[in-house]
């Protein structure tokens, strides 16, 4: 499937072209594999990974926008500026092609989780004895680069709130 990066389009899939995939990472000098066919499957899986992962500030620009990006946010302020609404946010980029090497290098954002994690593991050699001991949550993969670039569009619930210092 040919990549659609009309910005705010109603069959949009991704936020960059492989051209901008491969000058992202040729400037960081990391080596590429794949056709162009897995490189745009890549972008599109990583691009549907972000749109359905965050919750971001302000609203969809369009009404019937296939992607999360272009937002209306209003007063909100990223990065002690405004963002325009007609325009993807560097990072937004920057994110999506970070994850989609991630996926070259065989991480799968949208695997199933199941079980919890391991947190104890006890074995004992004569008479035979073994305990592993699992806690009751899942553990689902972090991806700190994108998280990163991420966080400053993202809106903060719960607990949580985002402190700026005046």
């Amino acid at each position: 499937m040919a990549l659609v990066v009309t910005v705010g389009g109603t069959t949009t899939n991704s936020y960059i072209t492989v051209a901008e995939y491969t000058a992202y990472w040729s400037s960081r000098n990391a080596t590429l594999t794949g056709s162009t066919a897995e490189t745009e499957g890549r972008l599109i899986e990583a691009a549907d990974y972000i749109n359905r992962t965050y919750d971001f500030v302000g609203e969809r620009q369009y009404q019937y926008q296939a992607m999360v990006w272009p937002r209306l946010t209003g007063y909100v302020l990223i990065k002690n500026w405004p963002i325009n609404a007609d325009v993807i946010p560097q990072d937004i980029k920057d994110a999506q092609a970070e994850l989609a090497f991630l996926i070259q290098g065989g991480a799968t954002p949208f695997a199933t989780v199941e079980g919890g994690a391991k947190v104890r593991e006890k074995s004992k050699a004569g008479p035979v004895e073994s305990e592993i001991e699992y806690t009751n949550f899942r553990e689902t993969p972090r991806y700190v680069a994108i998280e990163g670039l991420l966080a400053p569009y993202t809106v903060y619930s719960g607990s949580q709130i985002k402190v700026i210092r005046g």
